[in-house]
């Protein structure tokens, strides 16, 4: 049998794009929060989103300017590509930045011969790989189509086969009432996909719907800042390292000296020097440390 060219290969490829904030600018209605928290948060839950995505598609295409960014999905052992957002105007319907990027996202990925590129918000934590998969199956046969967020109003999931993704999230403020981007999208003749799909829907922006998240069941890396019992956030605290060992960090907290596993760390190596404050959360007896 003829193997196919090249570019015949890659145009069956299925290829995901994420854009996510700099993460000073990340889950602002949660801004009751400690900021290093809310920032903490946002990340977790795009890594998780992340997570589930990749075994899903051929690749996964990330646009953010967040600096460590690409550092942090080799340590969770994500094969993502990091590109920054664009510096210059993006042809498309929009001028958001949430959309730009996307945009600008789709563009490179056709640009190399991908016809099927899928959008994803970056805060699913909750998603499930084979709800992915479900979702791209169900889009099979409309050219662009969409998921609903839980509540319809928003739009988790954009898939474009053989056409760009033109995608509208956002808000768009009419003579009557806003309207979301779930209806953005149906207008400009995308399919709604009609798949109860909770996981792939509920995108988390408050506390409140982190809790409902928590009870359909997170990824792991959002599970390690809540209680596991009651699914609450963790207490922010600001250990200090002391020492630092192979396998075991000891840090100090509010006076006191405690050993935590190595693996309770999240963050650059190089970082990891006695006498550094770095951020935490305490949930239980664990605690969890990042910078």
């Amino acid at each position: 049998m003829d193997t196919p060219p090249p570019d015949e290969r890659r145009a069956d490829r299925v290829a995901a794009v994420v854009a996510l904030k700099a993460l000073p600018a990340a889950k602002s209605r949660m801004s009751p929060l400690p900021p290093p928290l809310r920032e903490r948060l946002a990340r977790c839950m795009a890594l998780d989103t992340l997570t589930a995505l990749t075994p899903a598609v051929d690749e996964v295409l990330v646009i953010s300017d967040q600096p460590d960014l690409d550092q942090a999905l080799r340590r969770h052992g994500l094969p993502a590509r990091v590109l920054a957002e664009p510096t210059e105007a993006v042809d498309g319907p929009d001028t958001d930045t949430l959309n730009r990027a996307l945009t600008y996202g789709d563009g490179v990925l056709r640009s190399e011969a991908v016809a099927h590129v899928l959008a994803c918000v970056g805060d699913l934590p909750a998603l499930r790989t084979a709800t992915v998969a479900g979702v791209l199956a169900a889009s099979t046969g409309h050219p662009r189509s969409f998921l609903a967020d839980h509540d319809g109003f928003g739009t988790t999931l954009l898939i474009a086969h053989g056409t760009p993704l033109n995608p509208l999230y956002g808000p768009q403020s009419t003579t009557d009432l806003p309207i979301g981007s779930a209806e953005r999208h149906r207008r400009s003749g995308a399919q709604p996909l009609s798949l109860d799909a909770v996981d792939a829907r509920w995108d988390v922006d408050t506390v409140e719907d982190l809790a409902t998240a928590h009870r359909l069941g997170l990824g792991p890396a959002t599970t390690a800042m809540l209680d596991p019992t009651t699914g609450d956030i963790g207490r922010y605290v600001r250990p200090i390292i002391r020492e630092h060992r192979a396998d075991m960090i000891t840090v100090e907290t509010d006076g006191h000296l405690e050993d935590i596993p190595r693996s309770a760390y999240d963050g650059d190596p190089a970082l990891m020097v006695p006498g550094r404050r770095v951020h935490a959360v305490r949930v239980g007896r664990t605690l969890r440390c990042w910078v």
